[in-house]
């Protein structure tokens, strides 16, 4: 099988021209290749700035959801404190209602202040965490 032929370049064409006495021929190809070349680069131009512009956008997509992740995890920390605290005055009321100097409970404290031990097991976390 025989080689493919290469395609021309702008100075080859130049040389051909020079090397041809100058004939006028290789003008009209020097034309459409140079058409070609000035399209071709504007194209690599228009693609090489899109590139950028992506690059742009994903970089600052990650940096938005850098500080997003930042404020979740600020925000988890402050729900875990308030859990505790919640779970500790849960804890301690259920003890306190526990004594026998106490009144009985309401209906509604009755469903909120349950046995501490019962709401440990419902809701998976234990007295001591």
């Amino acid at each position: 099988m025989p080689p493919k032929p290469r395609a021309r370049t702008y100075a080859a064409a130049a040389v051909e021209s020079a090397s041809d006495g100058g004939v006028a021929t290789t003008s009209t190809d020097d034309d459409e290749y140079r058409q070609k070349r000035d399209r071709n680069n504007i194209a690599v131009k228009k693609s090489r700035e899109k590139s950028r512009q992506r690059a742009r956008e994903t970089a600052d997509r990650m940096e938005r959801l850098r500080r997003e992740n930042a404020q979740l995890e600020r925000r988890t920390v402050e729900l875990a404190a308030e859990l505790r605290t919640l779970k500790d005055l849960l804890l301690s009321r259920a003890a306190r209602r526990g004594t026998a100097d106490r009144p009985p409970p309401s209906s509604q404290d009755a469903v909120v202040l349950a046995d501490p031990q019962t709401v440990c097991i419902d809701h998976e976390y234990t007295a001591n965490s």
